[in-house]
């Protein structure tokens, strides 16, 4: 008769395996902030005959159209939001990832050869190919928009951009490998910082629709 001591070593060796769960075991994500429980929020008018989440990244780059295929599905979802489990979908993204070129040139990450990704997610029609919105996620109501970006080792992303009395600065460092949430934060009249944001408790992602 096994004790509770053996069983709860059999349910760790399995989880740490990634072999088939023995009944009673509860799976235990490698990275527990790698799984998100987010809600949704659509803002302006429903769109006709409703819409469709889908989870590709934009590769090498923070900006841009993505450039991955779907392999990130929902583990669960419902009427006001869903979960994700990156984990499972961690081989399958680093089969995509390429090396970073950035589309705004005053952007620079070192080490040279530390490669990114961000999730993008997308909102189409429920039964076509068209965006219903645009897509963003916000940490808290009415706070800045997140984005959430993936780095495969500890490195720095940085750049200073002025024009019109205007400042754009990123200073993201990424002390390990693992996704960051990252806002854009005003820093008095002229400037805005892009860097880490605390990971947000209850994430929304929300749809912007037209009138």
């Amino acid at each position: 008769m096994r004790t509770a001591a053996t069983w709860r070593r059999l349910c760790a060796t399995a989880t740490a395996a990634a072999l088939v769960l023995l009944p009673g075991c509860t799976r235990v994500p490698e990275h527990a902030d790698w799984v998100i429980h987010s809600a949704v929020e659509v803002i302006g008018p429903p769109p006709p005959g409703g819409y469709r989440l889908l989870f590709p990244y934009v590769v090498g780059d923070l900006y841009g159209s993505a450039n991955t295929g779907y392999f990130v599905v929902p583990v669960s979802s419902g009427a006001g939001g869903f979960t994700l489990d990156l984990n499972r979908t961690q081989r399958a993204l680093e089969a995509e990832l390429t090396p970073t070129a950035f589309s705004l040139g005053f952007l620079k990450i070192t080490p040279a050869d530390a490669r990114i990704a961000r999730l993008a997610p997308l909102a189409l029609q429920r039964n076509g190919i068209d965006p219903v919105g645009t897509v963003q996620w916000q940490g808290a109501p009415g706070g800045p928009a997140l984005m959430l970006l993936y780095v495969d080792r500890p490195a720095l992303i940085a750049g200073v951009f002025s024009r019109g009395g205007q400042t754009i600065r990123y200073d993201i460092r990424a002390a390990q490998p693992g996704y960051l949430w990252i806002a854009g934060l005003r820093r008095g009249a002229g400037e805005t910082l892009y860097t880490v944001a605390p990971r947000p408790r209850h994430p929304t992602l929300t749809i912007i629709t037209q009138p």
